[in-house]
C-alpha cells in the first residue's frame, strides 16, 4: 500500500478500508468524531489545507500517509470498544490497554450467543491478543475483524455504535449486570452505576465492569465538584 503524501479523511478510508464514506454518513461522523480526539490527544498527526478566507473555499484536513496505520487501527477499535477516549486510551496507557483486552477478551469467550451469530472471528482474537501485547499501535496494524468491512459505527444493525456494547444487549430478556454493561458501553454512566450499586455477583466479567463503573463515576462526580468550586 502506497503511504507517501497526504490524505483526507475520505480517501484514507477508502484507501484502508475500501469505503466511501459519502455513501454512510453515520460512519463519516464517527470517523470525524474519532479523529479529532485523536488529534486533540497527539495520536493522529492532522493539517489543514487551503485559505479560509478565500470566497468559495474550503480547508481540507488532511492526514500523511505514514498515520494510516493509527487511523486503521483507531477505526477498528472504535468498532470494538465504542468512545473515542477508551480508543485513545488504548493507544496511549498501557495498563488501561492491558485492562480492556483482558474484559474484552472474558466477555466475548464466555458469552455463548456471540458463537451462535458467528461473531467470533479469527482476526478478533488476534486483535485481543495484540491489544495484550506490548505492541506499537502506532506502526503495527491490527487484523481487521469486521467481516465484508461492515463496521458497527455504521449502524446498519440493531445495535450499532461498538461491538461490545451489541454483544451485552443480545439476550433477550436483559439481566441486572447486562443492563449495567449495556448502559455503561453506551455512554450512560449515571445508569450504569445505579445498578452497579445494586449489583451482587460472583461473575468475575461483571466484577470488574462494576468496579470500573464506580471509578469512573466517583471521578466524574470529583470533576463536576471541582467545577463547582471554580464557579
Amino acid at each position: 500500500m502506497v503511504t507517501e503524501g497526504y490524505f483526507t479523511q475520505a480517501e484514507a478510508v477508502e484507501r484502508l478500508f475500501g469505503i466511501v464514506l459519502a455513501k454512510h454518513t453515520v460512519f463519516k461522523n464517527a470517523v470525524s468524531t474519532l479523529a479529532t480526539a485523536l488529534n486533540k490527544q497527539g495520536v493522529l498527526p492532522l493539517q489543514k489545507e487551503g485559505n479560509n478566507y478565500a470566497a468559495g473555499s474550503r480547508q481540507r484536513i488532511t492526514l500523511p500517509g505514514k498515520a494510516l496505520t493509527v487511523l486503521s487501527n483507531a477505526i477498528i477499535l472504535q468498532g470494538l470498544f465504542g468512545e473515542p477516549k477508551t480508543v485513545v486510551s488504548l493507544f496511549k496507557d498501557s495498563a488501561a490497554r492491558a485492562g480492556h483486552a483482558d474484559r474484552a477478551r472474558s466477555l466475548l469467550l464466555e458469552r455463548q450467543s456471540v458463537a451462535n451469530v458467528g461473531l467470533i472471528r479469527h482476526e478478533l482474537l488476534q486483535v485481543l491478543d495484540l491489544l495484550g501485547s506490548s505492541v506499537d499501535l502506532t506502526q503495527e496494524r491490527l487484523p481487521n475483524p469486521f467481516d465484508n468491512n461492515v463496521f458497527p459505527q455504521m449502524g446498519l444493525s440493531d445495535y450499532g455504535g461498538n461491538l461490545l456494547r451489541a454483544l451485552a444487549c443480545q439476550t433477550a430478556a436483559l439481566s441486572q449486570g447486562d443492563s449495567m454493561m449495556a448502559h455503561y458501553l453506551n455512554g450512560e454512566l449515571e445508569q450504569a452505576h445505579k445498578l452497579a450499586s445494586k449489583l451482587h455477583t460472583q461473575n468475575t466479567i461483571l466484577q470488574k465492569y462494576q468496579r470500573l463503573i464506580v471509578r469512573d463515576y466517583h471521578e466524574a462526580q470529583d470533576f463536576d465538584n471541582l467545577l463547582d468550586d471554580l464557579r
